[in-house]
């Protein structure tokens, strides 16, 4: 299937079986989420929504002749990535020092592998719509939460993640008492709320 970057609009080719995980343009080299080209917001609630519903799954609010049909381009294409980020390698730094120091009795090889694969198979991406943390390689979780659904955003620094310039921020919606998806370990994290949070405006 053919997927539009989003920063340039070149078309990419991506396998069905890669919806959701991060793919690098082929012309700009911007990274973006794959998303079901067979998908689209829902124009009430903006839940994903098959283009041939009748009506909306999550709200039931009616799709007459489709999804598809319904909506104008606008509306379907209104999902921009504003930030894909993932964990810094300063989150981990004690860890890949220890992983360094015991590689040559394998333990620091497990270690590092571990470290890497956080880092490459945890991505947080921003939009103007929602907020998506995808984790993990072969098992996958995926978490999102709607901007229009959110509460608040909040940042947490330990005394060393503030040195290095990092920190952990948690994201509830107004719907649940407790956090709903945190993105930990991030770089320059008082910029990321301060973006989280002018979407809401």
């Amino acid at each position: 299937m053919e997927i539009s970057c989003p920063k340039c609009g070149t078309l990419n080719d991506a396998d069905p079986s890669g919806v959701g995980r991060t793919m690098t343009c082929s012309k700009c080299g911007a990274e973006f989420v794959v998303q079901n080209p067979n998908l689209m917001p829902c124009p009430d609630c903006f839940a994903p929504v098959s283009k041939r519903a009748a009506a909306c799954p999550h709200c039931g609010a009616p799709l007459s002749g489709g999804a598809s049909g319904c909506c104008p381009a606008s509306v379907i294409e209104q999902e921009e990535t504003i930030l894909l980020c993932h964990p810094s390698l300063k989150n981990y730094i004690w860890w890949s020092v220890l992983g360094v120091i015991t590689a040559p009795v394998l333990i620091g090889i497990v270690i590092l592998s571990v470290i890497w694969f956080k880092l490459h198979f945890t991505s947080y991406q921003i939009t103007n719509l929602r907020i998506v943390v995808t984790q993990g390689w072969i098992a996958r979780t995926r978490h999102e939460i709607w901007i229009k659904d959110m509460r608040e955003a909040n940042l947490a620094q330990t005394f060393w993640q503030r040195i290095l310039s990092i920190g952990d921020i948690s994201i509830g919606t107004a719907a649940t008492a407790g956090t709903e998806i945190r993105m930990e370990g991030v770089s320059a994290p008082q910029r990321i709320v301060d973006t989280i949070n002018s979407l809401r405006r």
